[in-house]
């Protein structure tokens, strides 16, 4: 990346290939106004406190201590880089920094390359508490929660790079002020109308010394153009391990009932659930799991298809689910896949295909304030695809282990000819039914 500071900026690094962006011609100043972004009630200034925004509580998690370690240093870096904000070139340089990664975060451990006076002046701050960037990065580790030791992958520890996501980096304007979070949600036990809120700051003018706190929700994150600077432990690639030798969890199911046969034919699930309370990945302050799924179809040609793009690319949420009702079946009915023919063959899982449509999914708990982490790499048709959802952690999977799922692709044959197919782990339960419509 090439910064000349107070004219142009001109993104060209990507560890997969240079990228090269027409030139941003830098405002003068940045311009103080919030677009489409309300003031909650719960907004605090200096001399206001709400117990239901108390940082130190919210940070707080007794069932997971690596959690807890990752928020207060994800609390830390924004307030060391809170300042800066008021800077309209590092503001660019942010932006830049996601435009040009894969998880839509600019990763800070690389300013110091393309901007190490950034770099540093972050530093200074953190240094104030003992830490730094580099510090932080080696210890942004996170140890998944009840692993299975039949399949030793899932006890491996994560690794995460400390980074600003921007979820709304698609539609912002760059010349208005950010709003920065240090990505900590509320406490709903006594409101649940703030259900996936987080807590972010903004500066009212260049002069302010304090920041204004709001509730941040995610219909705000696709409505408003300020950029959102959400600091996230962020992963540096969405490549995956493909495990082709690995042997599908659920084999062929027995015959389910004949339902009607009139109409076009689909394919759709209904009974799904979270297995127990051990894979409820969500804080003891929040609400219900969001029980979401991400699909691609690459097709006889090897061109990729998204399925859904109701919250993110190629994902949707299939259902809210409350903690009273996990463990138990839900039932809902979501559209999975057309009758895309010719259809794949179920019988050799670890056999790459061609010349068929694949469809490529995991289902996976959604969080809308984070970047995405890797669901599994899946080949066919000449073609390599990388399944991803926005989830605080890379072990969130509920259907499959991210390496198998190109063993995993959907059974048409199996569930037309049974009526239905259960694809199931022990995190999840997930049916896939044969309609006609």
């Amino acid at each position: 990346m090439v910064i000349l500071i107070g004219c142009i900026i001109i993104v060209s690094c990507s560890k997969d290939e240079d990228i090269q962006r027409s030139p941003v011609l830098l405002p003068q100043s940045i311009t103080y106004h919030l677009n489409n972004v309300p003031m909650d009630k719960y907004a605090v200034g200096p001399s206001k406190s709400a117990t239901i925004t108390d940082i130190k509580t919210l940070m707080s998690n007794p069932d997971d201590a690596d959690d807890e370690k990752i928020n207060n240093y994800l609390y830390e870096i924004s307030l060391a880089t809170r300042d800066l904000v008021k800077d309209r070139v590092f503001n660019q340089t942010i932006i830049g920094l996601a435009q040009s990664s894969e998880t839509q975060s600019a990763n800070l451990l690389e300013l110091e390359t393309v901007a190490p006076a950034y770099f540093n002046a972050i530093n200074a701050k953190l240094g104030l508490k003992n830490l730094s960037l580099e510090s932080i990065s080696n210890d942004l580790t996170h140890a998944p929660l009840h692993p299975n030791m039949d399949f030793m992958e899932t006890a491996e520890v994560e690794y995460y790079v400390p980074a600003i996501f921007i979820p709304n980096l698609d539609n912002l304007n760059s010349n208005l002020q950010p709003i920065i979070s240090p990505n900590i949600g509320v406490d709903i036990r006594w409101d649940k109308s703030i259900e996936d809120n987080i807590i972010t700051w903004f500066y009212l003018t260049d002069t302010s010394s304090f920041v204004t706190e709001i509730l941040l929700s995610e219909a705000t994150s696709l409505n408003t153009t300020n950029p959102l600077f959400l600091l996230d432990n962020a992963v540096t690639t969405l490549r995956t391990p493909e495990n082709k030798m690995f042997t599908p969890l659920n084999v062929k199911g027995h015959p389910e009932d004949p339902k009607g046969t009139q109409g076009m034919l689909s394919f759709s699930s209904y009974e799904h659930s979270i297995e127990s309370q051990a894979y409820r990945y969500e804080s003891w302050l929040s609400g219900k799991s969001e029980f979401a799924i991400n699909a691609y179809r690459i097709d006889p040609n090897g061109d990729v298809h998204w399925i859904y793009n109701d919250v993110s690319p190629a994902s949707k949420v299939i259902n809210d689910i409350k903690k009273n009702e996990i463990g138990s079946l839900q039932y809902k009915w979501s559209h999975h896949a057309a009758n895309w023919q010719p259809w794949s063959n179920p019988w050799t899982p670890n056999i790459e295909q061609n010349g068929v449509n694949m469809v490529f999914w995991n289902t996976y708990e959604r969080d809308w304030n984070r970047s995405v982490k890797p669901l599994g790499t899946c080949s066919a048709n000449g073609t390599t695809i990388y399944l991803k959802g926005r989830m605080q952690y890379t072990s969130e999977w509920y259907a499959w282990i991210p390496s198998t799922t190109t063993v995993h692709y959907t059974r048409f044959h199996w569930i037309y000819d049974n009526w239905a197919h259960w694809n199931n782990s022990w995190k999840s339960k997930f049916r896939i039914w044969r309609v006609h419509i």
